[in-house]
């Protein structure tokens, strides 16, 4: 994560290469911050690390303070689907967008997310794209089933 003022010099660089957004450049914790720069930044900030933790009685609150261009959701970061749908209907009811992403999840994970993905009917791609990343997670999955 940069500082505020790396940040500022960062985006202005990023937006000389018409780079589509930017992931949450400064470290979560620092709303007032955030909103700064997601008001004054060249490119289209997205909030990630800024979501996680956070009870329901914040989630309206943080998008209406830090008003991001995007939200990224990693539901089992997030609580899972039902929590993450809340943060869903929070960002669409303040005119921001958001993805899917996944969050290192096994296979069966993965497609889990991707079949829930589908259901929202977005029109943005989303980042569903960790499974490559095991080699054979559905061996060690089924002799876990075996054991139990």
């Amino acid at each position: 994560a940069y500082t505020s003022q790396q940040a500022e010099k960062v985006l202005a660089e990023l937006a000389k290469l018409n780079v589509h957004s930017i992931e949450q450049p400064i470290k979560a914790g620092q709303p007032n911050e955030m909103a700064k720069l997601c008001a004054s930044s060249p490119i289209p900030i997205a909030l990630d690390e800024e979501l996680i933790g956070l009870s329901d009685f914040y989630i309206e609150g943080m998008i209406a303070r830090i008003k991001p261009a995007y939200i990224i959701l990693k539901a089992s970061l997030l609580g899972g689907f039902a929590a993450s749908e809340k943060w869903i209907n929070a960002a669409e009811k303040h005119q921001t967008k958001w993805w899917i992403t996944s969050a290192l999840e096994s296979n069966i994970g993965l497609n889990a997310i991707a079949q829930w993905t589908y259901t929202l009917n977005s029109p943005l791609p989303q980042g569903l794209g960790t499974g490559q990343l095991y080699h054979n997670n559905m061996q060690l999955l089924q002799e876990i089933v075996f054991v139990l």
